[in-house]
């Protein structure tokens, strides 16, 4: 088939997609959908999960959807309505999506919390999300104390806490069990709930400091998990996800297995190791490939794993052809962000190989242009920041008009990502117009992690910048000037400052110490100067990971 058309054949399907097909409304119509195509197939799958019963937690679809309202009863006894703020910090476990699920047959709005945030963050993420109730774990209880900023109205009264095995229940606050517990099953609530009602406050890591909470609808997630399933050709019955759930993957993954009658297999964490075995065991047939896996020896025997389909984030046309070729199917590049969720995907229906190494086309429900400095279109293989709209992306940042003002021309988001269109028509991205560090799955500010170094009063300025990284894609380094060469810290002084204040994932792993900056004709620091005029980046420097 022509290249002409292949393209034919992947626009007609996308407009089938946007036009053709009838996705559920809202949370509700899509629990009852799963509960009544597949009531008796296993739902989720959390295979690590420890409990009574031993290793490995397991619902069906009609034991979810029981469950879900079960809890989400229970909520309402305790005064959750729709519209209350819930922040939920937990691990992998089946407590979350039935949190997750529970807040959005309600109309509430989750709020996921990083489980490796500290006290500091915390008090900012509660705050700035205005958030009313709490779901966590015992063994989080601990951070919380940290605050120092917990809004008064939030008692023990608002904490519901999941039990871990060798933490037992702590009394004074909310058990979650006896919060599910004390709902029905059948309970219907008598308000209405609408595609556009607010579902999430997900936040991430922008240019401007402190994470932004992106506002999400019940049809951002519903399209997103949806859509996905719809782009196939053939059945998926068993999916991994490895990451963690307060992430978008693991939410999106469960939407989709909601609307195909999918297992969704959850691993308590990802593990680049334990890959192919998860695989096996499990029957895995999607799946989202962890990045250290493309330095891993492959086996003759990857070609017989289960697996159908494979995705991947800025991956080169090398490691997707050696991907493609070490398990004998598709795998995709893609390109999404919190804020619009899928924007570019490589449709299978391409073969064209000049589509590998880029992010390819438009995705479903998503309009996309390549927009210079001055507003205008760029021409083909010309350099600009990728514009994005569509029905169902984020609703702006919470409480943040500025940003929003900044971030929003005429319905397009901009990303803050340097693009090409190539000749083909496909999306390529080139470099970063923002000041962001993609970290493993972490979006990191920059400018967050400069200001925590420049409280410490003997640091005069930082400049924090990404260096690639083969196994975590971008790490963290730190340029530091002192404010006195005579009064110095030492790296591990650096980095235990940065402890009380940053979450692991955050802290530079690279540090180097000078004696000057150079900085642009508006006196900010040239950071592709620093970059540039240091060959070796990450030779000269003190490296963490060299004293483990």
């Amino acid at each position: 088939m022509s290249l002409e058309a292949e393209l034919q054949a992947y626009f007609t399907k996308k407009q089938h997609i946007e036009t053709g097909i009838n996705f559920p409304e809202n949370f509700r119509e899509l629990l009852a959908f799963a509960n009544e195509n597949y009531g008796d197939k296993t739902a989720v799958n959390f295979f690590e999960q420890k409990s009574i019963k031993g290793v490995g937690v397991q619902l069906t679809f009609a034991e979810l959807h029981d469950s879900v309202y079960r809890l989400a009863h229970g909520l309402t006894l305790k005064g959750v309505k729709k519209g209350s703020h819930v922040a939920v910090m937990m691990t992998n476990r089946i407590e979350f999506p039935i949190t997750w699920l529970a807040l959005a047959v309600l109309g509430a709005v989750m709020v996921p919390i990083n489980t490796s945030y500290t006290g500091e963050e915390l008090d900012y993420i509660i705050n700035d999300s205005d958030a009313e109730y709490i779901v966590t774990e015992d063994k989080f209880l601990t951070v919380f104390d940290d605050m120092t900023a917990m809004p008064a109205s939030i008692t023990a009264a608002q904490i519901i806490v999941a039990s871990s095995l060798e933490n037992p229940q702590d009394a004074v606050f909310q058990s979650w069990h006896d919060v599910c517990a004390s709902g029905q099953a059948d309970f219907i609530p008598d308000w209405p709930l609408h595609s556009t009602d607010l579902l999430n406050i997900q936040y991430t890591s922008g240019t401007t400091g402190f994470p932004k909470g992106c506002m999400q609808t019940q049809k951002y997630w519903i399209l997103l998990g949806c859509v996905v399933e719809s782009m196939m050709d053939y059945t998926i019955n068993n999916i991994l996800t490895d990451h963690s759930f307060f992430y978008m993957d693991p939410q999106w993954q469960l939407v989709m297995a909601l609307h195909c009658g999918a297992r969704l297999n959850v691993a308590g964490r990802l593990s680049a190791s334990k890959f192919i075995e998860r695989i096996k065991t499990y029957d895995i047939e999607m799946a989202w490939v962890p990045r250290p896996l493309l330095s891993q020896a492959a086996s003759p025997e990857d070609v017989n794993l289960p697996l159908k389909k494979l995705f991947i984030g800025g991956a080169s046309a090398e490691n997707i052809v050696n991907l493609q070729q070490r398990f004998g199917i598709k795998v995709s590049n893609a390109y999404g962000m919190t804020e619009i969720g899928p924007g570019l995907i490589v449709p299978e229906e391409i073969s064209d190989a000049d589509v590998l190494g880029t992010c390819g086309l438009m995705a479903p429900f998503r309009q996309c242009k390549v927009v210079l400095e001055n507003g205008e279109e760029a021409k083909r293989n010309e350099a600009g920041e990728l514009w994005i709209k569509g029905d169902g992306i984020f609703n702006g940042y919470y409480n943040k008009p500025e940003a929003n003002a900044e971030s929003f021309v005429d319905g397009w988001f901009r990303t803050g990502d340097k693009f090409i269109q190539t000749e083909k028509g496909y999306f390529k991205i080139i470099g970063r117009f923002k000041d962001m560090i993609r970290r493993s799955s972490e979006n990191i500010s920059a400018m967050e992690v400069e200001h925590v170094l420049s409280l410490h009063p003997l640091i005069e300025q930082a400049a924090v910048v990404p260096i690639a990284d083969d196994y975590r894609g971008e790490e963290v380094k730190a340029y530091i000037l002192f404010r006195n060469e005579d009064k110095r810290l030492s790296p591990e002084q650096v980095i235990a400052h940065c402890q009380t204040r940053l979450a692991a994932f955050k802290i530079p792993r690279y540090i180097e110490f000078v004696t000057d900056f150079p900085y642009t004709p508006s006196k900010k620091i040239a950071k592709h100067k620093l970059v540039a005029n240091n060959k070796n980046v990450t030779g000269n420097c003190w490296d963490s990971k060299q004293l483990n």
